[in-house]
């Protein structure tokens, strides 16, 4: 209940007139003139009275009230809110002068919907991964340690188990340290087929680290994460919300995991792997894991030494700085730590810890690529805006004999000023509405295009924030195009207007001008966006030309990993393993006698997977290997290389009598017999690993396994049957279809273990265009946004040329009527397109020299000045400018000398 002098009753009765003011603004006039008429009609029978005339005295009575628009006017300033329901008048009215004008509405909304659309779809990118809050307590905290190896040059490694464990109980700089690794696991529900999911074995640590409590149950104990522990899960939201409904009574309960029994003991919330992919994306090499998205389960790592011994590496170590350090400090302390287990331990020789942030470590290889992405659709929100503004120039200069007048008539200048920015907020803001619908289907095929690189791709969308900043641009956008035609009012000479006296003078020319520069201004922008759009494309094509080492077109790649509960692996009899290789043996008979298969393949990763590495030593050359970078070690069946139609160099391939039974035997490839062998034979050598000596008995050629784009490291592989994986990639190659080909290949792996999730099935060559990641979606998003301001810079050409050519007809009626043929009066008006072109593709390719180092980083094979380049985009634009003057120049061609001269 209020009380007299309540300052909120005020501001409830004042809105409560604003309301009324601006919706029912109707009622309130018809309710004033009644009053209106009834004074007058009071007034006008008292002069009747006194004897006066009834005509007269209506007239007498009329002019003694006042006019029937001032008092509506002083009535409205009475009952307050005047300035609302002007503004609804005004509204109105702008919706009206808009339908009238169906072309420019039309043309200006879809051109703004074009700008304004692209510039929500991408900041709905930016806003997802880089602006939104990271899930983690004091992110800038945390930090990653890479181990390096001086030998390979490379500096991001995941850690060994022991290393991680001598981190953890040396440092000081640190106050905690939390070791994590991806894994690849089956759950078979009770009913259903087996599904593969994304797993994360992390030490008890990880989530006090991170700062991530679960949302049920708990997470996991110290007694849990010792080797022989609880078997225990985590269950990430997600997973939990998908596959059991959110059901809380699952805390408890236990689920398979590659047919091991665990017990669900909490629920971790989704954002919990933030980051987890991006480690494995940036490390120098890694385990068996993708890197999918989300993570759906939890495990507790569990490690020791026995199984995770020094000379191995799967692990990514995660740390919190202590309030009282730097990273600096963290680092300096890090390294000398390296440096005592190198003087320590043989296993240990070249290495050393690279501190980074983790911040930097997920964002530093998309940050730079999104800003180029902002500031390229930021031109094309430009290039729409300069549009639209040489449309209300023209539509202004239509309109100066209405402004003469409306200010004849007494409308003030701030008056005509809010009636435009009224019609420029309208079409702003529909131009926005529109934009957000175009942005929903943009950001679904911008999601397509996402490299793996990107985090958090799955919490990409059109959000508040998106909506609220898209408003923001919109209202300016308005408030900018409404400054247009109220700086043209403010010029207008209402006497000399009237007159029709301004055609053709000097505030016609300016007029011109101005359009005509501002043209040009858009067709530079987007010559330069079309320039550095084609240095990514021609460094995409060159890449794809680079010979990766294999055929991928007509192969078909499934994967799957075999559980050790199915699937034993007994370290004591390796390379002995019966079931694992019953199956893959069984698996390549099956798949290579279906029809349509040319050659079928298994191999523990992959072309483009790469891998993991390991330390080795050529047999007889033990002392030179303490300087030697690890290889990459391939396992392979034999029908790989003919499969995958590698090149023989030297010596024999891998062949079927290479079974765990036979003399163990390896091929390496180009890179490695460089590396390692230089002028020396290797065919015949022996190289150590994992404890055994293989004797080298051929060598191919090299396999890009990063990619075409990533040079190919030095390799070895083992025979599959001498070297059993945990994991597997089956290889087909066919002359079928790829999805007919999918569901037999999942046909038959069912029929050899129902219980076997099987992933990632797509044709290899699509596994290569991924490959190229970041370049790609650069490519593909520059490219688009080039194409669009090159389009809206075309579409002004043709505006400005074809409103110069209708306010030259009387002039090219003349001409004509003296003597000039249609060709000379269509040249006229191309020679007006092309120079136009020729100054803006000039200004374009001056403005790419500079713009394009801001690609440079993403180009391959190309220079920033690629002579190629700047031919074919000079060329391009100048041939579609030229085609853009087609339409204005064949009407000028075809004015009619009397119909001309007599539109005078």
């Amino acid at each position: 209940m209020t009380r007299p002098g309540d300052p909120s009753r005020g501001l409830a009765a004042r809105v409560i007139v604003w309301l009324r003011a601006a919706f029912g603004g109707a009622q309130a006039d018809r309710e004033h003139q009644e009053e209106i008429r009834f004074h007058l009609d009071m007034a006008a029978a008292r002069l009747e009275g006194q004897g006066v005339p009834s005509p007269e005295a209506r007239r007498r009575a009329a002019i003694a009230l006042g006019g029937a628009a001032q008092l509506r006017e002083a009535a409205a300033d009475a009952r307050g809110g005047r300035w609302l329901a002007d503004l609804g008048r005004d509204a109105r009215y702008a919706v009206r002068q808009l339908r009238h004008a169906r072309g420019f509405t039309a043309v200006s909304v879809l051109t703004l919907a074009l700008g304004i659309g692209a510039n929500t779809a991408l900041f709905s990118v930016i806003d997802g991964v880089l602006l939104r809050p990271i899930p983690f307590r004091a992110p800038d905290r945390l930090a990653v340690l890479w181990e390096t190896d001086r030998t390979s040059g490379t500096t991001r490694e995941p850690a060994s188990w022991p290393d991680y464990v001598d981190f953890s109980r040396e440092t000081r700089t640190f106050g905690t340290l939390a070791a994590v690794t991806g894994l690849e696991s089956s759950y078979t529900p009770p009913s259903g087929e087996p599904q593969r999911l994304s797993t994360m074995a992390v030490t008890h640590t990880f989530f006090p680290l991170v700062g991530v409590n679960a949302m049920r149950g708990r997470t996991f104990t110290p007694e849990e994460d010792v080797p022989g522990g609880a078997q225990v899960v985590l269950l990430g939201e997600r997973f939990w919300r998908a596959r059991f409904n959110a059901d809380p009574s699952v805390i408890g309960q236990t689920i398979r995991l590659d047919e091991v029994p665990r017990q669900v003991v909490g629920i971790v919330p989704a954002g919990s792997d933030f980051g987890l992919d991006q480690l494995h994306a940036r490390a120098d090499y890694h385990g068996p894991y993708s890197g999918v998205g989300d993570v759906a389960v939890w495990l507790p790592l569990q490690g020791s030494e026995r199984e995770y011994p020094r000379d191995t590496h799967p692990f990514f170590v995660i740390g919190r700085l202590t309030d009282a350090t730097t990273r600096a400090l963290a680092s300096d302390e890090m390294v000398g730590i390296a440096d005592r287990l190198e003087r320590e331990y043989r296993s240990n020789t070249a290495r050393g810890v690279h501190v980074e942030s983790l911040r930097d470590v997920v964002f530093a290889p998309v940050r730079p690529v999104l800003y180029l992405l902002l500031g390229a659709v930021a031109l094309v929100l430009l290039v729409a805006c300069v549009n639209v503004a040489n449309l209300f120039l023209a539509r202004g200069a239509a309109r100066m004999r209405e402004v003469a007048v409306r200010s004849a008539l007494g409308a003030s200048f701030a008056r005509l000023g809010r009636q435009f920015v009224v019609e420029a907020l309208l079409l702003s803001v529909a131009g926005g509405a529109a934009g957000v619908a175009l942005a929903w289907l943009g950001l679904r095929t911008l999601l397509v295009f996402a490299p793996a690189e990107l985090p958090r791709v799955d919490e990409i969308g059109i959000n508040t924030s998106v909506l609220l900043a898209t408003l923001g641009v919109s209202l300016l956008v308005g408030l900018v195009f409404g400054l247009v035609p109220t700086m043209q009012a403010l010029r207008v000479d209402v006497n000399e207007t009237l007159k029709g006296e301004t055609r053709g003078g000097s505030p016609g020319i300016r007029r011109r001008r101005l359009r005509e520069w501002l043209v040009v201004s858009e067709l530079a922008l987007s010559v330069t966006l079309v320039l550095c759009a084609g240095l990514l494309v021609r460094s995409v094509s060159l890449v794809l030309h680079v010979d990766p080492g294999f055929k991928a077109a007509g192969v078909l790649k499934a994967e799957f990993t075999l559980p050790q509960g199915r699937y034993p692996r007994d370290y004591r009899r390796y390379p002995v393993w019966p079931a694992t290789q019953a199956f893959t043996t069984t698996l390549l008979q099956r798949v290579s006698s279906l029809p349509g298969v040319q050659s079928a393949a298994l191999a523990a990763a992959h072309p483009l997977d790469a891998g993991f590495t390991n330390s080795f030593v050529v047999v007889g050359r033990e002392s030179e290997a303490r300087d030697w970078p690890e290889i990459s070690v391939r396992q392979v069946s034999p029908g790989y290389f003919p499969t995958m139609e590698t090149r023989l160099r030297r010596g024999r391939l891998l062949q079927d009598g290479d079974d765990a039974a036979s003399p163990l035997v390896v091929v390496i490839n180009d890179a490695a017999v460089a590396r390692y062998f230089g002028d020396r034979d290797p065919l015949g050598q022996e190289i150590r690993f994992w404890g055994m000596s293989r004797r080298i008995v051929g060598v191919i050629g090299d396999e890009h396994f990063r990619g075409p784009a990533s040079p190919a490291p030095p390799a070895v592989y083992a025979a599959l049957a001498q070297a059993p994986p945990t994991s597997g990639a089956l290889l087909v190659r066919s002359s079928r279809e790829p999805e007919d080909l999918s569901s037999e290949i999942r046909r038959v792996i069912g029929s050899l273990d129902p219980q076997l999730a099987v992933y990632g099935i797509e044709p290899l060559s699509t596994t290569l265009l991924d490959s190229l990641g970041t370049r790609r979606f650069a490519t593909f998003v520059l490219g688009a946004f080039a194409v669009l301001t090159l389009l809206l810079a075309l579409v002004g050409i043709h505006g400005v040329l074809s409103y110069a050519t209708s306010q030259r007809t009387r002039e090219i009626g003349i001409r004509m009527a003296l003597g000039a043929t249609r060709r000379e009066a269509a040249g006229s008006v191309v020679r007006g397109g092309v120079f136009l072109a020729l100054l803006g593709t000039m200004i374009g390719l001056a403005g790419a020299a500079g713009a394009s180092r801001f690609v440079s980083g993403l180009l391959f094979g190309v220079t920033r000045s690629d002579p190629v380049t700047y031919l074919a985009v000079a060329a391009l634009v100048l041939l579609a400018a030229v085609t853009a003057t087609a339409v204005p120049a064949l009407r000028a061609a075809r004015v009619l000398p009397t119909e001309a001269l007599r539109l005078e």
